[in-house]
C-alpha cells in the first residue's frame, strides 16, 4: 500500500463521512473499508495510463482553491449584471500536455461564473464568455483560465 493508496482511501473516507452526515467510529471505519474496496476494484479492472503523469499530491488543495475562485468570479458576474455586459465565444490555446488535466481545466472553467466550456480539441479550448463592453475580448475569463492552468501545470509530470 503506497502513499497514493493511503491518500485516496482517506479522501474517499472523508467523502463518505460527508455523505452519511455523521462522524462516528462506525462511519469512519465503513468509509475506509469502502474506500479500500473501491481502490481494489479500480486497480484490478481499470488501467489508467492517462493519469500516470499527474502528481495528485499537488492537487490536494485545488478543490478548495477552486471554490474560492468560484466565489471571486461570482462577484464579477454580479457586477456584470448591473452593467451592460457582452458575451461571445473565444478560443484559447492551452499549455497543458496531459489530457486528463486539460479536461479538469475545462470542467473547472465551467464551474467558474462567467464562462461555459464548449469544446476541447487537442490544446484548443473554446468557451462562451461574459465580459465588459469597454474591454476588447474577455480578459477576466482568460485571466481565470490562466490561473487555473498555472495550478494544474504544477501537478503535471513532464517526462
Amino acid at each position: 500500500m503506497g502513499k497514493h493508496t493511503i491518500f485516496t482511501t482517506l479522501a474517499m473516507m472523508v467523502v463518505w463521512v460527508i455523505l452519511v452526515e455523521e462522524i462516528t467510529w462506525q462511519s469512519v471505519a465503513i468509509g475506509m473499508f469502502m474506500g479500500l474496496l473501491c481502490m481494489h476494484f479500480i486497480g484490478k479492472f481499470m488501467k489508467f495510463q492517462e493519469i500516470e503523469q499527474v502528481n495528485f499530491y499537488k492537487l490536494a488543495f485545488y478543490p478548495f482553491w477552486l471554490v474560492g475562485r468560484i466565489f471571486m468570479d461570482a462577484f464579477f458576474v454580479i457586477r456584470m449584471i448591473f452593467s451592460k455586459p457582452k458575451w461571445g465565444i473565444t478560443t484559447e490555446t492551452l499549455n497543458l500536455e496531459n489530457e486528463s488535466l486539460r479536461i479538469i481545466l475545462a470542467e473547472s472553467i465551467t464551474l467558474t461564473p462567467g464562462s461555459i466550456f464548449i469544446s476541447l480539441d487537442e490544446k484548443e479550448l473554446t468557451l462562451v464568455c461574459l465580459g465588459e463592453r469597454q474591454k476588447a475580448g474577455f480578459p477576466a475569463v482568460v485571466e481565470t483560465l490562466r490561473k487555473i492552468e498555472k495550478i494544474l501545470l504544477k501537478a503535471e509530470l513532464r517526462g
